[in-house]
Formats: structure tokens, C-alpha cells, sequence
């Protein structure tokens, strides 16, 4: 698909209208946010509340520990930041990130990552508060095992009344063996639902073998959640696939891009999915012909089917894609690319239910030869946040307001 791009650089205190080229009706615009984080915050992620109000929050350094905070944007301004959770052994890795999530308007859900004790291996920890984020419990392993492994990359997300929450599991990769090398042994995505006091309800296996550090993605529709992945074959295809949650149990996975994957290792690079009723729109990286692709496909039965996938990217794509989906079908997608000049650049464009494409326009620029940031996109009334990370100065977090 071929679009005439329009390219803007957002200067860190300016701000630059476009006039409109196709598809949306307004002229686009980037304001960045005065973000109250100190030096070193990183690993944004934007959640909403009930009434979607968007939540961001992050990690930032503290002597020895880091902290996670969190704070609401709210009337078109960030308030103030508070604190969830400090500690010295907290996990750190750029791809995956805690989160702050909002389950009713008093009972909140926490996570983030706990390093074992003389070990590179990590479990998941997590908080409830009860008085709307203001403050929390004492921390509890979501992960119910002790093997010295890897678990993480979070998603959680309020439904019925409670949190569930799915991740990424590699405790039976410490089955491995030099008495069985070939044996495939790999990384599970797992699924836990808690109630409103924070006690697990049920457990569940959704998929045996996953990428290995792939965040999942998940949305909710009319009709229940819908699940985003990247999946493994034992053959080594690495595609993205949805599930819906059917009838009391998830769909068998469906092939958004059958690209026929094949590489032996992750790419660390998860998909984005988003949802209004039973209009669904899924947007992710693939290079399964040897050059990066973002691709994008949507669905207007609650995820049922899909659209056949088309590229909206494939010259010098990284992925790490966002994407959020207004109440008239338009779906904003983000996502890293080379920039012409060198570095990366981070865009964002609309695409209208027909597929027809707005401006594209350039957030952020930076100076790295690839992205080691995951960018966090959410509607937010008339207009979308994003965040990131920038690696000026140390590096911190950023945060900008879009109007598409």
C-alpha cells in the first residue's frame, strides 16, 4: 500500500500543525507533555480507568532502588505522582515493563518484576490497593512456582468485576538437559484472574510454547476479551495469532498474517490489539521475507475473522507497534522506523475503517541505531497519548498529547 507521507519533527518545545493529506479531518498535532518523572525514568505504560481516564506509569531510579509511580491525566493535565512500590531487586529490562491497573474506582492492581536473590532469574510481584491507588498491600508472587527461571511480560486488564492477567513463563525451559539437547523445551503463556480482594480464582496453560519475550497484547469486546500473541511452532514459525474467550474457554489461535515466519530465536517484538464493541483492529511487526513490516488487520465481527493483513511499513520498519481504535473505527497505529538521516524515528498514522490513511507524523526522533523502548499509545477523550522513552541525557521518559 503506497501513501503519500508527510514527515514532521516535533521539536521538545514546539508545536507543528499539518495540513491534512487524506483521511482524517482535522490537522494533526503533537504537544509534548510536561512529565513530572526524574532522571532515568523509564518502561512507561499507559492503562485507562473505568471512565477512561488514561493512567501512566513508570520505573525511576532511587540510590540503590527503583521506584513505581504512577499518576492519572485528567481534564487535558497530568496530576500528581504517587508512589506504588520501592525496591532494590526490582527486574529492569526495556521490552518488558510494570503496570498500574485500575479494576473498579477503589480497587487497583499493581505489577512488577522481583529479581531472585543471587540469581539472573525473576518472578512476577503484585499489589492491590483498595482506596483507589493511594495505597497498597504487601506484595505476593503471581508466578506459583519457585523454579529459578524467567516470568513476566504482563498483561492485565479488569474483567467481571476482578484482574486477569497473562504472562510469559519459562519455568520448563530449567528442564533443559545436556543429556537431551534437542528436547523443545520452551516459554508458556499463562493466565491467572483474581478477585477484588487480590486471591487467585483459577489458573490456566493458554499456550504451551510462545515466543519467548514477545509481550502479549489484549482488548476487550462486546462479547468478552481477545487475546494477541506471538506464537511458536515447534518448526520455529514465529506468527502473530488472536483467541478470543469463547464460551467459557479461549478460541483455538487464529493466523493474523500466515507470514511463515521462521527464526530461531525471539525477536522481541509483540503485537498491539484494540477493541470498541465488536470493531477490533491488531497491528505488528513481521520480517518474514528478510525486511522489517509493520502490518495491520481488522476485524468488525469481535475478532471472529480478520481482514486479510496489509503493510502500512515495510521500508525500514522496527515494530514495537502501538495502537488505539476510536468509537467511529478509526485505528491509530505507532511504531519505530529507520530514519532517513540516520537513528530511529517514532510515528504515528490514522487509518479510517476503509482503510483510507491519514498524515503520517513524526513524534519523536532518536539518535540509536534500533529501538530498546516499547512506546505506549491510548486513546484519551478526542485525542491519544503516547509515551516513550528517549535516550537524551540519561534518558526519561516522555509523554505527548495527539490530536489525528
Amino acid at each position: 500500500m503506497n501513501h503519500r507521507r508527510v514527515l514532521v519533527r516535533i521539536a521538545l518545545t514546539t508545536l507543528v500543525a499539518l495540513t491534512i493529506v487524506s483521511g482524517c479531518s482535522r490537522e494533526p498535532e503533537a504537544i509534548r507533555l510536561a512529565f513530572s518523572g526524574g532522571p532515568g525514568s523509564a518502561q512507561p505504560r499507559l492503562t485507562s480507568d473505568l471512565d477512561g481516564t488514561p493512567i501512566l506509569s513508570w520505573l525511576e531510579p532511587d540510590g540503590n532502588e527503583r521506584v513505581l509511580k504512577y499518576l492519572r491525566f485528567e481534564d487535558g493535565t497530568l496530576g500528581s505522582s504517587h508512589e506504588v512500590v520501592r525496591h532494590d531487586r526490582m527486574f529492569i529490562n526495556w521490552a518488558d515493563f510494570p503496570s498500574v491497573t485500575p479494576v473498579t474506582e477503589n480497587v487497583w492492581f499493581a505489577h512488577w518484576l522481583r529479581r531472585r536473590p543471587d540469581s539472573g532469574a525473576y518472578d512476577v510481584a503484585t499489589a492491590i490497593s483498595n482506596d483507589g491507588g493511594l495505597s497498597w498491600s504487601e506484595a505476593e508472587q503471581m508466578n506459583e512456582d519457585e523454579t529459578v527461571a524467567e516470568h513476566g511480560f504482563v498483561s492485565a486488564f479488569s474483567w467481571d468485576d476482578g484482574v486477569t492477567a497473562f504472562w510469559l513463563d519459562g519455568r520448563e525451559l530449567a528442564n533443559w538437559s545436556f543429556d537431551d539437547p534437542d528436547a523443545l523445551l520452551g516459554t508458556s503463556l499463562r493466565m491467572a484472574r483474581y478477585d477484588e480482594t487480590g486471591t487467585v480464582t483459577s489458573r490456566e496453560i493458554v499456550d504451551a510454547l510462545v515466543c519467548d519475550c514477545c509481550q502479549p497484547d489484549v482488548a476487550m469486546t462486546s462479547s468478552g476479551p481477545i487475546l494477541a500473541y506471538r506464537d511458536r511452532t515447534e518448526q520455529e514459525i514465529r506468527d502473530v495469532v488472536v483467541r478470543r474467550w469463547d464460551d467459557g474457554a479461549w478460541s483455538e489461535p487464529l493466523n493474523l498474517g500466515n507470514e511463515g515466519w521462521f527464526i530461531e530465536g525471539c525477536p522481541v517484538n509483540g503485537p498491539a490489539i484494540a477493541a470498541n464493541g465488536d470493531d477490533v483492529a491488531a497491528a505488528w511487526f513481521s520480517a518474514a521475507d528478510g525486511r522489517g513490516e509493520v502490518r495491520f488487520a481488522r476485524s468488525l465481527d469481535g475478532g471472529n475473522s480478520f481482514s486479510e493483513a496489509v503493510d502500512l511499513d515495510t521500508d525500514g520498519a522496527y515494530g514495537q507497534t502501538g495502537i488505539a481504535l476510536d468509537a467511529d473505527g478509526r485505528a491509530v497505529v505507532s511504531w519505530w522506523r529507520r530514519a532517513a538521516e540516520g537513528g530511529i524515528d517514532l510515528v504515528v498514522q490514522a487509518y479510517d475503517r476503509d482503510g483510507q490513511a491519514g498524515t503520517e507524523l513524526l513524534v519523536a526522533h532518536e539518535s540509536v541505531g534500533s529501538p530498546v523502548d516499547v512506546p505506549q499509545l491510548i486513546a484519551a477523550g478526542d485525542d491519544y497519548l503516547i509515551a516513550w522513552t528517549t535516550f537524551e541525557a540519561g534518558g526519561t521518559v516522555r509523554l505527548a498529547r495527539l490530536s489525528l
